[in-house]
């Protein structure tokens, strides 16, 4: 480390690259970041794993990777999201420990990987306070990452540790996903998963699908209150 990076944020983004391929929008938005990293005197480096199939396997181990460099941030992103400079600093911009971008879905019912605890968005200074949100575009701080990588179990890969943070659960027979389980676990900690409204974060596939989570979460609680309201 030379002076210069003395006392900069330290950011890891990682990304699983199961088949060594990136979306064109992803490089566009990482070159964009690495922009916004220079300008804000931030410490950026991108780690891949390429080739795992099992996707948990594949955060997990990128989660090492981080633990063992004593990121300030580890910032899951995956290689088919597109995103902008303002988003990448609405994730940086609160001092919470895990918080996340609503990524739109890939079809054309618009809908988002955030999940609450009723059919409405509850807002906490600023932020949605979350059941779960997607690995898609989410920020682990250095605390956070301390603390998963202490409770997990240990196992090894290829003669390397690694903590078994990120896995699949049949739930009260619901089959949850390696973030959603994440969610569960930090927040069994008596810890809080944030969504920022402000982060819209588009899909890449067969097209692109693009949303505005802000304004999906303001209907939802329109239609909430109304289908609540006592005095109709």
């Amino acid at each position: 480390m030379n002076d210069k990076t003395v006392g900069m944020r330290r950011v890891m983004i990682g990304t699983p690259l199961y088949d060594g391929k990136v979306e064109l929008d992803y490089m566009m938005s990482v070159f964009q970041t690495l922009e916004f990293c220079a300008l804000n005197e931030i410490q950026m480096n991108l780690k891949t794993i390429v080739g795992c199939s099992l996707i948990q396997k594949a955060r997990d181990e990128l989660f090492r990777m981080a633990y063992e460099a004593e990121v300030d941030d580890l910032i899951f992103i995956d290689s088919d999201q597109c995103w902008s400079q303002k988003d990448f600093g609405n994730l940086l911009s609160y001092h919470v420990d895990v918080i996340g971008g609503a990524v739109v879905s890939k079809n054309d019912l618009i809908q988002f990987n955030v999940k609450t605890f009723d059919e409405k968005y509850d807002f906490v200074h600023g932020l949605i306070d979350a059941r779960a949100v997607g690995t898609g575009f989410m920020r682990i701080s250095k605390r956070a990452i301390k603390m998963m990588w202490d409770a997990a179990p240990k196992y090894y890969a290829d003669g390397v540790e690694n903590a078994s943070v990120f896995e699949t659960k049949v739930i009260d027979g619901q089959f949850m996903g390696e973030d959603i389980e994440f969610c569960n676990k930090w927040r069994a900690m008596g810890e809080k998963v944030y969504v920022h409204p402000d982060i819209s974060v588009a899909h890449i596939g067969k097209k692109r699908w693009d949303g505005n989570f802000k304004e999906y979460a303001r209907i939802a609680n329109d239609n909430w209150e109304k289908s609540n309201d006592k005095s109709a």
